[in-house]
C-alpha cells in the first residue's frame, strides 16, 4: 500500500463526529514528527479562491490556458503556506476538518499525487448517543434549530437531525459512500475508535505504515491533551466536545440505551445505516452488529 507522497506537505484528518478526532489528534501530536491542530478554518478560505477566481474579469481576460495553472499552484501554496513555519521545521501538519473527507479529487488535481486522509470512524449508534450526551451538557448554550426547530424539541428529532443527509454525521457518512462507490478507500487511513481505545498499538501500527512513515513508541498509558479548542464557539459547553481524558486511553462504554432505544438505533446501523455499519465491521478489530 502507497504512503503519504512526499509531494503531500499537508496531511488532512476528516471523518465522523464524536469518532474520537480530539483523541486521535492529541495522540499522533506526541510525534515530533506531527503538529496536530484544532478544527481549521483552511478548508473555507481554499475553497473561497477556489470558487471565486472565475469570477473576477482580469482573470477572464488572461485565458484560462494562462490563468487556470496560476491559480492550482497558488491554491497548493496557499496550503502549505499556511503551515509554512512548521513545514520548514520538517514537520508533516495534520489539518482537521470534516470537510476534507469529500475534496479527494480537488486535492490530487492540486497536489499532482495521490493523498491520504485520516478518516476516525465510529458506528453510528455509538455517534448518536455521544452526540445526545454533550447536547445534555449545553442546555444554556446550544438550543438552536439545526434546519428544523420542531426535531430540536425531542431526543429522538435531534438524532434525526445529526444524522440527515446535510447535518454534521449525515454529511460524512455520504462522503464515505462516495469514496467507496469510487473505490478510493486507500486515500483514507481509517481509525476505528473502539479499535483506538481496546487495541491502540495494533491500530496505530497500522496507521503508520498505511502513511508510510517510520512507527512511534506512544505512551498509551499517559496521554496528555496538547490542542484545544473553543467549545462554546461550537455552541456547546466548554470543554464539552473537545476534551479528552488525559491518562490511559479509557475502554469502551456501554450503550445507554435510557437515552436512544434500542429499537431506533438497530434501525439506524441495521436497515436505513446498513452498508455503512457493515463497512466498519469489516474495517474495524471490534466488531459491533
Amino acid at each position: 500500500m502507497n504512503g503519504l507522497n512526499k509531494n503531500q506537505k499537508v496531511l488532512f484528518m476528516g471523518g465522523f463526529p464524536r469518532a474520537g478526532s480530539t483523541l486521535l489528534m492529541n495522540v499522533l501530536n506526541e510525534n515530533p514528527k506531527f503538529f496536530g491542530t484544532p478544527t481549521s478554518g483552511l478548508v473555507s478560505s481554499i475553497f473561497g479562491v477556489r470558487d471565486g477566481w472565475k469570477g473576477n474579469d482580469v482573470y477572464k481576460s488572461n485565458g484560462e490556458e494562462y490563468i487556470y495553472p496560476k491559480i492550482k499552484t497558488m491554491l497548493k501554496n496557499m496550503m502549505i503556506g499556511f503551515y509554512q513555519k512548521e513545514v520548514l521545521e520538517g514537520k508533516i501538519p495534520i489539518d482537521k476538518n470534516r470537510a476534507w473527507s469529500n475534496q479527494i479529487f480537488f486535492l490530487e488535481e492540486i497536489f499532482g499525487c495521490k493523498i491520504k486522509i485520516l478518516f476516525p470512524i465510529r458506528h453510528i449508534g455509538d455517534c448518536a448517543l455521544s452526540m445526545e450526551r454533550v447536547n445534555r451538557k449545553s442546555t444554556l448554550i446550544n438550543h438552536g434549530d439545526n434546519g428544523n426547530f420542531l426535531n430540536e424539541q425531542t431526543t429522538v428529532g435531534r438524532a434525526e437531525n445529526f444524522i440527515k443527509d446535510d447535518g454534521v454525521l449525515g454529511q460524512p457518512m455520504m462522503f464515505l459512500r462516495d469514496v467507496i462507490y469510487n473505490n478510493m478507500q486507500d486515500r483514507l487511513v481509517f481509525v476505528p475508535y473502539d479499535d483506538m481505545l481496546t487495541h491502540p498499538k495494533e491500530t496505530f501500527s497500522r496507521v503508520y505504515s498505511e502513511l508510510g512513515m517510520e512507527e512511534y513508541n506512544h505512551d498509551f498509558e499517559d496521554i496528555k491533551q496538547t490542542i484545544y479548542e473553543q467549545d462554546m464557539h461550537h455552541g456547546f459547553k466548554m470543554g464539552s466536545l473537545h476534551s479528552i481524558t488525559e491518562g490511559k486511553l479509557g475502554s469502551i462504554k456501554p450503550r445507554d440505551y435510557s437515552i436512544l432505544k434500542k429499537e431506533y438505533i438497530d434501525n439506524l446501523e441495521n436497515e436505513r445505516y446498513g452498508d455503512i455499519t457493515n463497512y466498519i465491521n469489516q474495517i474495524s478489530l471490534v466488531k459491533k452488529g
